[in-house]
């Protein structure tokens, strides 16, 4: 059976490089409601579909192979079996394309261990003031 299609592959490498661990150790320790455990899932549906494909790319070239012989009978197949395939390769190719969309909005962010006594930038800016209520009549259309 030929490797996982190319999307598959750059899925779980993207995974494995943002997490620093591989996917099958993250699949082990699960966070259910999590962004690990939302993208563990769509890679387990892309990886799915790319059996899918490879199940019924095979299951069609069986019925079409050039050594059997073709009857009235198994033009049916061969149209279900077309039909399958190309159903797999567009829920495939979706899932790869949202999978990818998000995988790309994400970076790994380093880890860092702040000091017990640093206060962190955003939190030591005071806040801005209150704005002053104006006089003037609001604006209608």
């Amino acid at each position: 059976m030929p490797g996982p299609y190319a999307a598959s592959r750059a899925a779980g490498e993207r995974i494995e490089a943002l997490y620093g661990r591989p996917v099958a150790e993250l699949a082990a320790d699960p966070v259910p409601g999590s962004m690990r455990y939302a993208l563990l899932n769509s890679f387990d549906a892309l990886q799915y579909a790319d059996r899918a494909v490879t199940f019924h790319a095979e299951q069609l070239h069986r019925l079409t192979h050039p050594d059997r012989a073709i009857e009235s009978v198994d033009l049916g197949h061969i149209a279900d079996a077309t039909r399958r395939l190309a159903h797999a390769v567009t829920v495939r190719d979706s899932h790869a394309q949202v999978l990818g969309d998000v995988l790309n909005s994400l970076a790994r962010v380093p880890d860092i261990a702040p000091a017990a006594s640093a206060v962190p930038q955003a939190l030591a800016v005071s806040p801005a003031p209150p704005r002053a209520a104006t006089t003037e009549p609001a604006r209608s259309r």
